[in-house]
């Protein structure tokens, strides 16, 4: 199919695609906003001769398009920010923003960094002075735009990185490095295009235009290309005119469709074509069917796990080595390629000799002889195995999956541990995980909270949800808690504490932060666990137990807390401070504070049974 081959392409150039794809339209109620930013003269980075010309090119291209566009040209870091704080204002709820950039960029322990012109970089510690952060820029698009995107032909060869490259002591070990560094975005409306893959330097250009800017003004505005497809355009005039050694990057939260010109093509002069005869049609082949619905399904969904299941099930074809490439760009090598063995996920289902001796027993009983039920699986198991996955419609891999294991009827320990969704909270629409996740605790979970943005995995047997909700009171969050089947978080151990901390740290919309002069303390408050005090508890710590019923044998209580500072602090959430007017975006938060019922926090963590 054509669209097969044009995706297939698209993902092949595209290092990290992580597509969270919608079904709305970007219904153009509100204005198109564009700040267009480019640099060429460096006092220290020497002169990047095509940078302001394309800025130039491309904010005129943008005013064709219905944009109001505002030009920026060779500002200092000064003039940078007073540009964005004046772009940021005029963006409106039902807006379109967009921010395009040429000229320097780098990256510092894999921070993102724009440069003013006037920046010299003389050491690490002038980054923050010298320089504006690329997420700053995203996020403040993202809390005001309903669509944000950003277009980045900053990848180039940058001197002042190079010399902190190789004058900062240990810059080697995650420091200033060529090109950018990947992000991840927030919001469900935002795109961002990198004209170079993570670490890849773009070129300025030999005659006046940089290929990647040159390459989006000739494709963008196709008549009826979503920006999403217009952007493989992109993508493949780049790689033909680099020979290859640039390949521009995408990275998309959309949840609504964009065209920067018409929605759809001119219709077509119709002509009578000569009658021919009927051809013979194809046919239809169900498993490539499948296979691609489901990838469809994991390219909204994005996360390691699911494109584990999807080349699980979809061994061979177009779509396996298409599922492949997407999970090579999310997933380090090394977990990859080890602990996602096939038979180190069946060491993992199967950790002792009785259960896999049950497995040989299950085979035989329906008439695959497996050998021995000696519990080792030797070459005729592996065989039994193999016979048994093929009559059931299931990857031949003779090796225990999930799947293999389920429909044997043997009771594995069926979950692995580990964080299963996207590292920040986000909506899981649970059609998209049905047929490809494997655990069906997960899918009731979800489709409880689909409302909400979550975190969720899985630690000793049991699932945790971190759920963002923004401020809410602890009688509420256990009521989505006895909603859903499920309780506030009981916590039994150092190990099980530190699992659910990871849940939720890695996103500061789980927090309320804020200053508290009484006790002159920056405090951050994290989301609810199911621990209560009894009324007739003994102050401070006496009468604390978990909404479960489960025994309290271990505490992790923030220094000198629970404390009762107001009568009714006698439920848990976790919480750290800093003393004095501090910045609390930095600390990790994995310890517990008592509150009371008219307290509020941004989120609540529930555990699946």
């Amino acid at each position: 199919m054509q669209w097969r081959a044009k995706l297939r392409s698209w993902i092949l150039s595209v290092p990290m695609l992580l597509l969270v794809v919608g079904h709305g339209f970007a219904e153009e109620n509100g204005k198109r906003l564009a700040l267009v930013v480019g640099m060429t003269n460096y006092v220290a980075a020497g002169t990047l001769p095509n940078a302001a010309r394309d800025a130039e090119a491309f904010g005129t291209f943008l005013k064709g398009q219905g944009f109001e566009t505002d030009l920026v040209l060779n500002a200092d870091r000064r003039g940078l920010a007073g540009a964005l704080s004046n772009f940021s204002r005029k963006i409106g709820p039902d807006d379109v923003a967009l921010f395009y950039y040429a000229g320097h960029g780098m990256q510092l322990h894999g921070e993102n960094f724009l440069i003013g012109t006037d920046a010299k970089l003389e050491s690490e510690f002038d980054v923050p002075a010298e320089t504006i952060a690329l997420s700053e820029i995203i996020n403040a698009l993202e809390k005001r735009a309903r669509i944000s995107m950003v277009f980045l032909d900053a990848c180039r060869n940058n001197p002042l990185a190079n010399r902190l490259n190789t004058e900062v002591e240990g810059a080697t070990r995650g420091g200033a490095t060529r090109g950018l560094a990947p992000i991840e975005t927030q919001g469900a409306g935002t795109l961002v295009a990198f004209a170079a893959a993570p670490g890849q330097v773009a070129a300025d250009g030999t005659d006046g235009h940089s290929p990647f800017t040159r390459a989006l003004i000739a494709n963008l505005s196709g008549a009826g290309l979503e920006v999403g497809t217009a952007f493989k355009r992109v993508v493949r005039d780049v790689r033909k005119e680099t020979q290859g050694k640039q390949q521009p990057q995408i990275l998309s939260s959309l949840s609504l469709e964009f065209y920067f010109g018409p929605e759809t093509a001119a219709p077509q002069t119709p002509t009578v074509q000569p009658v021919q005869p009927a051809l013979a049609v194809p046919a239809i082949d169900p498993e490539a069917l499948e296979a691609e619905k489901d990838f469809k399904k994991a390219l909204k969904i994005g996360t390691a796990r699911i494109w584990h299941f999807f080349v699980e099930k979809h061994r061979t074809g177009e779509y396996a080595d298409l599922g492949r490439q997407a999970l090579a760009q999310i997933e380090p090598a090394a977990v990859r390629n080890e602990a996602h063995l096939p038979q180190s996920v069946e060491a993992q289902l199967l950790p002792d000799q009785e259960k896999r001796r049950n497995v040989q027993l299950a085979l035989a009983s329906r008439g695959f002889e497996a050998g021995t039920a000696d519990g080792v699986f030797g070459g005729q198991t592996r065989e039994a195995i193999k016979r048994f996955q093929s009559t059931n419609q299931q990857p031949a891999s003779g090796f225990i999956t999930e799947n293999t294991a389920a429909a044997l009827g043997i009771k594995v320990n069926a979950r692995a541990e580990g964080i299963y969704s996207a590292t920040k909270a986000r909506r899981y629409d649970v059609a998209n995980l049905e047929g490809l996740e494997t655990d069906q605790t997960v899918l009731r979970a979800l489709t409880c909270l689909r409302h909400f943005e979550t975190v969720y995995g899985v630690f000793g047997g049991h699932l945790y949800v971190a759920v963002r909700t923004g401020t809410i009171l602890a009688v509420y969050a256990r009521g989505i808690a006895g909603g859903c089947g499920a309780h506030l978080a009981a916590i039994s151990s150092p190990e099980e504490n530190a699992f659910v901390a990871s849940l939720f740290n890695a996103d500061q919309s789980f927090f309320q932060t804020g200053y508290d002069p009484s006790g002159n303390v920056s405090y951050k408050m994290g989301p609810w666990i199911g621990l209560t005090q009894d009324p007739q508890g003994k102050e401070p710590k006496g009468g604390w137990h978990w909404d479960n019923g489960a025994p309290l044998t271990y505490t992790k209580w923030f220094q000198d807390m629970p404390n009762e500072g107001k009568k009714g602090d006698d439920i848990g959430m976790y919480y750290a401070h800093r003393n004095g007017k501090a910045d609390t975006k930095s600390l990790y938060v994995d310890t517990w504070d008592d509150m009371g019922s008219t307290d509020g926090t941004g989120g609540l963590i529930l555990e699946f049974e």
